[in-house]
């Protein structure tokens, strides 16, 4: 039987992996261009929903202190580790960023990026038990300076890394600076880059990650 505490933020989080399943990334070219000046909501102009959904991942225990034995199945245990996930994306994401970046697109990096990388957690631990997924962790040393890595998913036991969240600055010629979020995953090897969004920075170098 699943824990009182965690229902609400099961329910939550199986209505973001489903949707994020189904829906279709949008080719780079037909990504929308903001203005240069960007626009970062406040915590009180963002969505109900998403208030809701931190409130309910607020209430949720760390994925440490979880005693996986309570939990009926493997399904429960992913959508408890994408909880835990979600937070530290944002976290550190935002960590990453620094003030100034964080400022201007710190907002679609948590509406957007962050629930669109989700769907891959499950899509990697689905042919798993859930011992297996059990012992899933996540990096906690977002890289700075010009460095890719947000997040990486690994698996505890055998230190194989599954998952990789990175974000490529791109410059093609007189168009300006852009932000290229993207994964890797074990299923090809990390062979291929797997598109999540690009955003829009402007016609000036953004700062080095963390500054």
């Amino acid at each position: 039987m699943i824990p009182v505490f965690l229902r609400k933020s099961l329910m939550t989080l199986a209505a973001i992996l489903t949707l994020g399943v189904a829906l279709p990334f949008m080719p780079s070219h037909t990504v929308e261009r903001p203005s240069d000046k960007g626009n970062f909501q406040s915590e009180k102009e963002q969505a109900p929903g998403l208030k809701k959904e931190r409130t309910n991942e607020a209430q949720s225990p760390a994925w440490s202190e979880v005693d996986q034995s309570d939990l009926a199945n493997q399904r429960q245990l992913i959508l408890l580790f994408s909880i835990y996930v979600s937070r530290e994306l944002r976290e550190q994401g935002l960590q990453k960023f620094g003030a100034r970046i964080r400022t201007k697109i710190g907002d679609q990096y948590v509406n957007e990026i962050v629930p669109a990388f989700l769907p891959a957690i499950k899509q990697i631990s689905s042919g798993h038990d859930a011992t297996w997924v059990g012992q899933l962790a996540v990096t906690h040393e977002p890289a700075s300076g010009m460095g890719e890595r947000i997040l990486h998913v690994y698996q505890r036991e055998s230190g194989q890394e599954l998952l990789k969240l990175h974000v490529r600055r791109d410059h093609p010629p007189q168009d300006g600076f852009w932000f290229d979020f993207h994964y890797h995953t074990i299923a090809d090897h990390f062979q291929k880059h797997h598109p999540l969004k690009r955003i829009y920075w402007g016609k000036d170098t953004p700062p080095k990650w963390t500054a």
